[in-house]
């Protein structure tokens, strides 16, 4: 698993296919922060069908969970984690 800063942005991709042909559905994004808060994140049509993505501000340190969920045509969830580690200019 790669480490982040804090501060950092990152963009986290999901596509979703049906028949092995990538497929345009509806996607809601969530982001579990180290606190245990969930915040809503906005889901972007990326660069193709079924394409999807979302920009993920790394704001806490410890490990952010961000899932890509597909409730319309294709029933599926991308989930990922991503670790943020506490650095020398951390003062918290």
């Amino acid at each position: 698993m790669a480490t982040y800063d804090k501060g950092d942005r990152v963009r986290v991709t999901a596509t979703f296919k049906t028949a092995g042909t990538a497929t345009a559905t509806t996607s809601t994004g969530t982001q579990r922060k180290p606190d245990g808060d969930d915040t809503s994140l906005t889901v972007v049509s990326g660069s193709g069908t079924g394409i999807y993505f979302v920009d993920v501000d790394l704001d806490q340190i410890g490990t952010h969970t961000v899932k890509i969920a597909s409730d319309d045509v294709v029933i599926a969830s991308e989930t990922i984690e991503l670790e943020v580690a506490k650095s020398v200019f951390d003062h918290s």
